[in-house]
């Protein structure tokens, strides 16, 4: 062993004395802070894994997000072109007409400021029924003859029907052209 050195005498000024302990004089051993450096190590690349893993699942539901909006993006301008369709004024006007309403042509106007009424209110005419034909069977050749007259009669009667219907529609206009043209009134007619 090395020598040491010898002790100092007290200082004369009643500081503290200082004193040389003996203690353990070898080597320390790098084990437990190879084993902390490796600790710490893994728990990075562990927590690493675990944010690559968290952002990959972030992108995978972003991109269907993506293409939810765009699925869903497409419906509304699909549903946005039926609405445009649907409300048209000759849309408006042929189901109109379908369900069997007629436009007024004297109609009378609001004014939504003075609450006055411009115009005379006069009801619209009502509608002429559409004669439906009806389906004739053919007279059989073992019929009676009451049954061969009467269908007889009632077969010129709906092609008398149907001759009237096609002789009242003129041949150039079609009938969504005159109802939506009668369907709009002018508000400056209304006025007189």
């Amino acid at each position: 062993m090395a020598e040491r050195p010898a002790k100092r005498a007290p200082r004369p000024g009643g500081g503290p004395r200082l004193a040389v302990i003996d203690g353990f004089a070898g080597r320390r051993s790098a084990i437990p802070f190879a084993v902390l450096v490796l600790f710490v190590l893994a728990i990075g690349l562990f927590g690493l894994l675990m944010l690559n893993t968290a952002m990959d699942n972030n992108s995978v539901r972003t991109q269907q997000a993506q293409q939810q909006q765009a699925a869903l993006t497409d419906r509304e301008q699909q549903l946005s072109q039926q609405l445009a369709g649907l409300s048209a004024p000759s849309a408006l006007a042929s189901e109109a007409a379908a369900l069997g309403l007629v436009p007024n042509p004297q109609p009378a106007f609001l004014n939504p400021t003075t609450g006055a009424v411009l115009g005379s209110a006069s009801p619209a005419p009502t509608p002429s029924p559409t004669p439906t034909p009806t389906p004739t069977a053919t007279p059989s050749a073992s019929a009676t003859g009451t049954a061969s007259a009467s269908s007889t009669a009632s077969g010129a009667a709906s092609a008398a029907a149907l001759t009237l219907h096609t002789a009242s529609s003129s041949p150039n206009a079609s009938p969504k052209a005159s109802t939506s043209a009668s369907a709009t009134p002018s508000p400056s007619g209304s006025q007189r």
